[in-house]
């Protein structure tokens, strides 16, 4: 090896984390015991693994993640288009189905539309509580969040990934619901939810 020039960073990587072939190892050494900056390179990255290697920390949490992550994209939301859903069925106003057996049904099913996502809701009222389901149909839902809120009460949670959710119960009242992805935001304002 020639001592003029210096080792690589990845050669010295090698042998900092010993993987280093054995002839490889032997002239690199040779190298590093005239040359005092690959000698101080390798020392560093040395020091580095055995960091590296005795770090006991945790990842946080999926939620914490995400909330630290909606905190930034706040800051970017002048590229976030938002957008006002537009309610396209509701079962609770259709007609009856005929030749189908007329049994009360015991959820409410709205279909909201927002430019190029369609929002699927399903509504269950049972003891002044309402549950919220649904599930957003769109080409990609990553990282999404929804959340409900009004004067008696909010809640949240995120899409899984065939982009369903499930919001924690709610008491009956009006709420508006939002649905936050990295590129829209879609807002449901005016959700009644009642028995």
């Amino acid at each position: 090896m020639n001592t003029s020039t210096h080792i690589s960073l990845e050669t010295l990587a090698d042998l900092a984390d010993k993987r280093a072939a054995p002839d490889v190892q032997n002239a690199a050494m040779a190298h590093v015991s005239t040359c005092s900056a690959c000698d101080a390179t390798l020392r560093r990255l040395r020091e580095l693994i055995v960091a590296m290697r005795s770090d006991r920390s945790e990842d946080a949490p999926r939620d914490v993640l995400l909330s630290a992550i909606n905190i930034f994209t706040r800051e970017k939301q002048s590229a976030l288009r938002r957008i006002v859903a537009t309610l396209i069925f509701d079962s609770r106003s259709a007609g009856p189905a005929y030749g189908m057996r007329s049994l009360r049904s015991t959820s409410r099913q709205m279909l909201y539309s927002a430019h190029d996502t369609d929002v699927d809701l399903r509504v269950a009222v049972h003891n002044e509580e309402c549950t919220v389901t649904g599930q957003i149909i769109r080409e990609s839902c990553a990282s999404g969040v929804v959340e409900i809120s009004g004067a008696t009460g909010s809640a949240e949670t995120t899409l899984n990934e065939l982009c369903e959710f499930a919001l924690p119960a709610v008491p009956v009242g009006n709420y508006s619901l939002r649905i936050r992805m990295p590129d829209v935001e879609i807002q449901i304002p005016g959700l009644e939810l009642k028995d």
